[in-house]
This record gives structure tokens, C-alpha cells and sequence, in this order.
């Protein structure tokens, strides 16, 4: 049986996962469409060694910002790793809040379709690169903005990773192809607004602001970095926003993300709930594991 831990952002899901890795002595299958990148860290929460307590995590730290990532991809790894868990009898234990890439792995979606191909893509071909970018805008707003009209190669990957993701659309005839069982994460919604504030001052402290300088300033301009706490940060970088405006975004972004999360993942997963317990962790992770017995 396939371990499936969701939640939204700042929750506990890593606090979690250690605990029943070690439990069913096994790895750890990241379920985080940012962590894959080296050198978003800070801002992506990646668990750090010390936080893995000796517990292997896979599917981190295995692209660079530059590279480009995608649903199939993602599906196609994970589907590998847990072939690879269960020839070595180990429990596949995944862990993260990026839904639509773990729904990925779970149910039978088939991207043979969906990828890029110059006969799809030539449907633009008597496009003005401010044209090909109002259709980006109305297909994915969020790389729209990160993308400038005339970066011409970019926006057609952006438009092809669009259509790739229109596979949700189809979520109701979703097979499923293993056993699994999917613990989710959950809080008062006034109190994880508040964790989450506080877990983007934390961090500010720790340095996000010089990690994605440090990105801004190779000139890395990719799709990884549209992620919240990288994109309000570039924007400040760029003059449009001041530092403050800025952090505000980030937090009010990560609300709004823990909402859609939240929306996700009771829409497309049938979730064994646990209320997480904020004086005594111990007694979250005891229910967990009263589920998967």
C-alpha cells in the first residue's frame, strides 16, 4: 500500500512523514513541484538535513532552476520510485501539497497526448508574439506574468505545459492504479494563517530575500521561479512593488494557496482527515497511524 500525506503549506506534513518513515523504516517520495530545484530552498520549505533526521528524500534537489518541469515527468519519476520501493518491500510514503502532480501518479492519466509536438504548436505560427501571449494569459495567467511577450521559445512551452495540465478537467474518469491511503492535514482556518504569516517572517529571516536575489541576479528567468515567495520577491527586484508590498503578497499568496489546497484536495481525494495538535504533535502522528493500521 502507497502512504500519501497532503495538506496545505506550513501544516506539519514533513514533521509527519519523518515520524511514519521511520515507523515503516522507509524513504520519502517528495509530492512539492519546487523542491525539485537546487537552490529554492528557503522559499519552497525544503525539508533540510538536519529536519530529515537521517531519512532519504527523493525527488529534491534534482534540477536546476533553469530546467523545466512538468505533470508527465513528475508522474512518470514517481511511478519509477515506487516500482523501486516495492521491489525492496518498502512502504512508498509521499509527501506534499502540489495535488494535481501526486493525483498525477495515482490514477490512470495518459500524457501521450499532451506532449509537445511542432504540428500542435503550429497553430500559432501566424501569431504576433503579443498575440501568443494574450492566449497565454487566458490559459495560465500566473506563467503569463512571469514571461515576457517577446521571449517567443518560452511562452509556446508555457502554452504546451498548459494544455498538459488540462488532464484535471477530466478528474471524474480517474482509474485508480494502486492501493493507497492519503492522510490529510488540516487546521482552524483563523490558526494556519497565522503559521503561515509567521513561517514567512521565518523565512525572511533565514534568508530568502538574498536566495532569491542570488537567482535574480544569474538571471535565471524560468518557470520555477512563479513560485510564491519567488515571483512578489522579483517584482520588487524589477521596482514594481517596495519590500513590503512584497511580503504582504507572499503571505496573502500562501493563504489563498493553503484555500486551493484545501479545495483540492477534498474535491479529488477521498482524505482521512487529522486535525493537527499543536501542544502535542506525538498525538497527530498516534493518528495517523490508527488510520493506517
Amino acid at each position: 500500500m502507497i502512504v500519501v500525506i497532503v495538506g496545505p503549506t506550513g501544516i506539519g506534513k514533513t514533521k509527519l512523514s519523518i515520524e511514519l518513515a521511520k515507523h515503516y523504516n522507509t524513504e520519502i517520495i517528495s509530492g512539492d513541484s519546487v523542491q525539485v530545484y537546487k537552490g529554492l530552498d528557503i522559499g519552497s520549505g525544503k525539508v533540510t538535513k538536519d529536519e530529515q533526521q537521517g531519512i532519504k528524500h527523493h525527488l529534491i534537489d534534482i534540477l536546476d532552476p533553469s530546467e523545466s518541469f512538468s505533470v508527465a515527468l513528475y508522474q512518470k519519476l514517481v511511478r519509477d520510485k515506487i516500482e523501486e520501493f516495492t521491489n525492496k518491500s518498502k512502504t512508498p510514503l509521499i509527501v506534499g501539497g502540489t495535488g494535481l502532480y501526486i493525483k498525477s501518479v495515482l490514477f490512470d492519466y495518459n500524457f501521450k497526448d499532451t506532449k509537445r509536438d511542432e504540428s500542435k504548436l503550429s497553430i500559432y505560427n501566424d501569431f504576433s508574439n503579443e498575440e501568443l501571449h494574450k492566449v497565454l494569459e487566458q490559459k495560465d495567467l500566473l506563467s503569463a506574468n512571469n514571461i515576457h511577450k517577446n521571449n517567443r521559445k518560452r511562452v509556446l512551452q508555457a502554452l504546451n505545459r498548459a494544455d498538459e495540465n488540462k488532464m484535471s478537467e477530466n478528474i471524474s474518469k480517474d482509474v485508480p492504479l494502486y492501493d493507497f491511503k492519503i492522510i490529510g492535514l488540516t487546521l482552524e482556518r483563523e490558526k494556519l494563517y497565522e503559521i503561515i504569516n509567521k513561517r514567512v517572517d521565518k523565512m525572511l529571516e533565514d534568508g530568502l530575500i538574498n536566495e532569491v536575489k542570488n537567482l535574480y541576479d544569474k538571471g535565471i528567468n524560468s518557470y520555477s521561479l512563479s513560485a510564491i515567495g519567488y515571483k512578489e520577491l522579483i517584482k520588487y527586484f524589477n521596482d514594481e512593488w517596495t519590500l513590503e508590498e512584497a511580503i504582504d503578497k507572499i503571505k496573502q499568496h500562501s493563504r489563498n494557496l493553503a484555500k486551493k489546497q484545501f479545495t483540492f484536495f477534498n474535491n479529488q481525494f477521498d482524505v482521512n482527515w487529522i486535525t493537527v495538535d499543536l501542544n502535542d504533535f506525538s498525538n497527530t502522528v498516534n493518528d495517523a497511524l490508527q488510520i493506517l493500521k
